[in-house]
């Protein structure tokens, strides 16, 4: 058989070479791309290393690394963490926590159980301590948990930002768990600034898209609670001013509410007619 003219083998040499040159560039910044993306999005999940390696033990890790990290987070919630609940082991439900939101770090649900399992029945659980020596060393014992709760859910939230629930989980802890607690004690300077943190956390589970309507009231309460009528009053015409003609009209109750708050703080705040919302 008669082989290809030198020349035609040299042009189809030089034609593959243009094309793989054109291709390998095109292909790194593709894959620069694809990583960039799945590294916002956390679907590469966690890095396997040593000391995770032994926390699974070598059966789940064979799981992980083969694409069921899914299923062994949930094998993990499912007996370790219910295990640890069940006996009040809370160092050890506190780690296995831990791996579970390590290893599906979008998951809501474990962000939203773990900070709950800690701040709320760990932390209750501490309290009734009775092995405790005196009432101080269990609100202490409580209070590291409810911060160790916190620290799940604020983790939570740097790795799903965009959904409302850990936000409102947030202000919820700071309002019932700390600016209460801390009420009933006395303390009411740290209570205020405890509510501060709840109405901010509050907002910004208001401004996330899939929020529930009635979360929009919570900060302008909870500024009431903290004793700031400027601040309460500030929350109320944001959300005044949130609303559509459209929206006010459709959520008369809402608006009424609105109205009644903004009218009520003006006049406690004496505000100038003509720069109040509603001029008498």
């Amino acid at each position: 058989m008669i082989g290809l003219p030198l020349a035609l083998r040299l042009r189809r040499a030089l034609l593959v070479a243009v094309i793989l040159g054109c291709w390998a560039p095109l292909k790194v910044v593709w894959e620069q791309k694809i990583s960039h993306e799945q590294d916002l999005l956390r679907y590469q999940g966690v890095t396997v290393t040593r000391h995770l390696r032994d926390e699974l033990g070598q059966g789940l890790t064979i799981g992980v690394l083969s694409g069921m990290r899914n299923v062994v987070a949930d094998s993990i919630w499912v007996i370790n963490v219910t295990l640890a609940w069940e006996n009040e082991e809370w160092f050890k439900m506190e780690a296995d926590i831990n791996l579970c939101t390590s290893l599906q770090p979008r998951s809501i649900s474990f962000w939203d159980g773990g900070g709950w399992q800690l701040a709320w029945n760990a932390s209750v659980a501490a309290m009734r301590d009775k092995n405790q020596p005196n009432e101080l060393r269990r609100i202490r014992a409580a209070r590291f948990w409810i911060d160790r709760g916190l620290d799940v859910y604020l983790r939570g939230i740097a790795n799903n930002p965009e959904h409302y629930r850990l936000w409102a989980q947030t202000g919820l802890l700071y309002q019932q768990r700390l600016a209460e607690n801390e009420k009933r004690m006395g303390q009411l300077a740290a209570a205020s600034e405890d509510y501060r943190k709840a109405a901010y956390y509050y907002e910004q589970a208001s401004l996330r898209p899939d929020c529930p309507i009635f979360f929009e009231r919570f900060p302008a309460y909870m500024y009431g609670n903290a004793g700031d009528d400027q601040a309460a009053y500030d929350a109320w015409v944001r959300l005044w001013n949130r609303l559509t003609p459209q929206e006010r009209e459709q959520r008369q109750h809402w608006k009424e509410k609105i109205e009644s708050n903004i009218r009520r703080l003006e006049q406690k705040l004496s505000v100038p007619e003509e720069k109040r919302i509603f001029p008498n």
